[in-house]
């Protein structure tokens, strides 16, 4: 990366192979996870340095039989860090999400070209590889689409992949600007995008053929009364961002506000519901 940052996480790695309840460590988490990644039977999970008190009481009081310990990363080894497990992911098998150093072989597919960044937005996740495997079967050439949460830009990239004609994210931390733009580049996106920095639950403008949201729970909760009331058209919603557990607070919600729920989806830990 050429924009150095003094922004740093924290990561913690379970051992998949121990005999560890991983839904009771996500349930647990789950307000502060940023982003996994699973890697040779070990599930890593990664938050704000500015929640370490949080993490550090919650494995102190909760999970101390667990025997778990954080680390620091540092914006600048992130990078090098990634580059040795971040593999190909093969998405319906007609687009590959690959890193940057990636040699494409097979010309047959579309690629989204992506550089690990501060974002975490590299498709390793299940909620990223549910929303973009279902974007394919609902996305039409010419609409518009807003992608709440945008963080490194993946879910909007693979919008206009599949032939949206406009896309405007919204993201709360500025941190992700620098590799949401360099993402945007390295896929030849030059326009037909807007990148917005403000907290979601502030927005306002829901008149969009498609809303995607890779949020959590307690936003999406306060979300969906908001899209109700200021959408002006039967907008597509795909939610995800939500473990299978969220599920019945989630479906309440969204038959409360008499949304229509089309479909629901759910890879491994996390549920991914498209509404209307």
């Amino acid at each position: 990366m050429k924009n150095i940052s003094n922004k740093e996480w924290l990561s913690l790695t379970v051992n998949l192979n121990k005999e560890y309840n991983i839904d009771s460590l996500y349930q647990h988490f789950y307000n502060y996870i940023i982003g996994t990644t699973e890697k040779d039977s070990k599930l890593i999970f990664y938050f704000e340095k500015d929640n370490q008190h949080i993490i550090n009481k919650l494995i102190t009081n909760q999970l101390e039989s667990y025997k778990l310990k954080i680390k620091n990363i540092k914006y600048e080894n992130w990078h090098n860090t990634y580059e040795e497990y971040f593999k190909p992911i093969n998405i319906n098998n007609n687009l590959m999400i690959v890193p940057e150093w990636y040699k494409i072989q097979d010309n047959s597919m579309e690629y989204i070209r992506i550089i690990p960044g501060m974002a975490f937005g590299t498709g390793t996740h299940e909620t990223t590889q549910l929303i973009i495997s279902n974007l394919e079967n609902y996305i039409y050439k010419g609409c518009t689409v807003l992608d709440l949460g945008s963080g490194s830009g993946i879910l909007s990239i693979a919008a206009l992949k599949y032939g949206a004609s406009e896309i405007t994210a919204v993201e709360y931390d500025r941190d992700c600007k620098d590799n949401f733009l360099e993402n945007f580049q390295l896929n030849n996106i030059s326009n037909n995008y807007t990148l917005l920095f403000k907290d979601v639950l502030s927005f306002k403008n829901y008149s969009y053929d498609f809303i995607i949201a890779n949020i959590n729970k307690n936003i999406i909760l306060e979300l969906l009364p908001r899209i109700k009331k200021y959408r002006t058209n039967q907008s597509k919603i795909i939610l995800s961002g939500l473990l299978v557990n969220d599920r019945n607070d989630v479906i309440n919600v969204i038959k409360k506000l008499k949304f229509n729920l089309l479909e629901e989806f759910i890879k491994g830990e996390w549920i991914c519901f498209i509404i209307d």
